[in-house]
């Protein structure tokens, strides 16, 4: 071990740390530059791997961690279609145009519809054809009739490339295997007793491969659990990718790190709050908007576990009541659930003996959120509509009406007749409203440098620019209190940069807005 404060290379006392792992000391930097190219790029880190009972193994921050910190930046380990999606490229996973024929372009080996003779030759995609091909297997997806529709017969490619690297690349598939299935608590359920028929024949039967029902599923249920989504807009690319080191990040409804992906694919997982020392380093599985019912649910199908995180353990949810309604008998006490780590507990009023049963409140929740889905999503006037239907039965920050209300903060400026510069007064002014109201929300729910505020600050800073602006040609504003307004807003746009700044399709966008608000305190000035 390198004696503290003497240099990781001649070990003479030493001043100079490492600013990334702020664990080794160098006596300048051209020792730094060797110690790094030793090793030491490897070995730098904020994180060390631990485990216990509740959460296994899991990260936790091996010195102070400042917020918009880069934690992880990692490779794919191997990636590929989701199990039901629009037809891509199985060579560059770009999602494929619609065909200027009556069909896409076929693989020439195995039929699947490929960009052209390029990406036949993938690296990702070349052993799977072999063996498609030397089983005489060809793809039947057929685009003719109808284009541009999801094809489930996408489910087979990933666990299949997956279960390739036993022999391709077997360092590789040990990583792979090492991660959790929960396959026990997956085995019956519809979708794998779907997979059971489809994806066990075609890796079995079809292809004749020597594997076991047992090895193929939990294939598809460590991808279940452990797989991203990656999305690159850009790039036309959906997929979903393994991440061995990512995948040791644990949940917490309310978490201190996020993640995102950048133009190489490789995720990379920032710290959204200050981390101190020892402390879990956490991300969140779940929307934050939602109450805890929803999460819990989602949490337990989806990934197998039950949360129990403080906002989850808590019946207010951190005194927001997201997931209460206001009570009908009394009509201003909150009906909270009596035990929110049991979804079948009984909800009870806070101030009066009224009570429901957990049925009635699932019934209810499920029929407004279909509600809320059967609206018409360019419409502003649907959703301010279900904000005064419930303006009595659901208070302001129920998880149905904080959902409207972003949706909301959205469609102003972006719907039709209701662009930025469209907006009329009272309209900018709800906007403005909107996005405030929501930022206290998200300090409680997904604080610091989470995506969530920096939409929110954009969306803000934008329409307090406008607003300024108007109020100065109307008289309502001097020159001085314009210049104001509007270095409030800059200082928006610079928070909101720190926290897009790595969003890769978000660079045009905020490159555009600084440039634009410069010109504007270059006039007023």
């Amino acid at each position: 071990m390198t004696t503290p404060n003497r240099c990781a290379v001649c070990e003479v006392p030493a001043s100079l740390k490492c600013m990334a792992c702020k664990q080794v000391f160098y006596c300048g930097k051209e020792h730094q530059k060797i110690h790094w190219k030793k090793g030491h790029k490897a070995e730098c880190k904020c994180y060390e791997v631990v485990k216990n009972d509740v959460l296994g193994r899991h990260l936790r921050a091996s010195r102070d961690i400042k917020p918009g910190e880069i934690i992880l930046r990692e490779s794919p380990l191997i990636y590929g279609p989701k199990v039901a999606c629009s037809p891509l490229c199985l060579g560059c996973h770009r999602t494929l145009p619609t065909p200027v024929g009556n069909n896409y372009y076929k693989c020439s080996k195995c039929g699947w519809p490929m960009c052209g003779t390029d990406c036949e030759l993938s690296e990702h995609h070349v052993n799977e054809c072999q063996l498609m091909e030397s089983r005489k297997f060809r793809a039947k997806i057929d685009y003719s009739v109808q284009t541009g529709r999801k094809e489930s017969a996408y489910c087979v490619i990933l666990p299949l490339r997956c279960l390739l690297l036993k022999t391709r690349k077997p360092l590789d598939f040990e990583k792979f295997s090492e991660l959790e299935d929960h396959l026990n608590e997956r085995k019956n359920t519809p979708l794998y007793n779907v997979l059971r028929a489809n994806l066990v024949t075609f890796v079995k039967t079809i292809l004749a491969l020597n594997e076991s029902e047992d090895e193929i599923l939990r294939v598809a249920a460590i991808l279940d659990t452990n797989a991203f989504e990656v999305r690159q807009t850009g790039e036309s690319r959906k997929v979903r990718a393994i991440y061995p080191m990512a995948a040791m990040f644990s949940h917490d409804c309310i978490s201190n790190a996020r993640h995102t992906f950048d133009e190489k694919m490789n995720i990379v997982f920032i710290a959204k709050t200050p981390i101190a020392k020892g402390e879990i380093i956490c991300t969140s599985y779940t929307q934050p908007l939602w109450s805890t019912i929803m999460r819990r649910t989602h949490l337990s199908q989806a990934k197998c576990f039950d949360c129990t995180c403080r906002r989850c353990r808590d019946e207010t949810e951190l005194n927001t009541f997201a997931g209460s309604i206001t009570c009908s008998h009394c009509k201003v006490g909150k009906v909270v659930s009596t035990n929110p780590m049991d979804n079948n507990a009984c909800w009870k009023c806070q101030l009066c003996p009224h009570q429901l049963s957990a049925k009635q409140i699932h019934l209810g929740n499920a029929a407004i959120q279909k509600e809320i889905e059967s609206l018409d999503k360019s419409s502003v006037k649907a959703f301010e509509e279900f904000l005064y239907r419930y303006r009595v039965t659901l208070h302001e920050k129920n998880t149905h009406i904080l959902q409207v209300k972003y949706a909301l903060s959205q469609l102003y400026g972006n719907a039709p007749n209701f662009s930025i510069h469209e907006l009329n007064d009272a309209a900018l002014k709800r906007k403005i409203e909107l996005c405030q109201e929501l930022l206290e929300t998200a300090d409680i729910f997904d604080g610091g440098w989470s995506i969530f505020r920096g939409n929110l600050l954009l969306d803000l800073q934008e329409a307090m620019v406008i607003q300024a602006k108007r109020e100065f040609l109307c008289g309502l504003l001097t020159r001085d209190a314009t210049q104001e307004k509007l270095l409030e807003s800059m200082n928006l746009l610079k928070e909101a940069i720190d926290i897009m700044k790595l969003e890769p399709d978000m660079k045009q966008v905020l490159n555009d807005r600084t440039q634009q608000l410069a010109k504007e305190l270059e006039v007023d000035e």
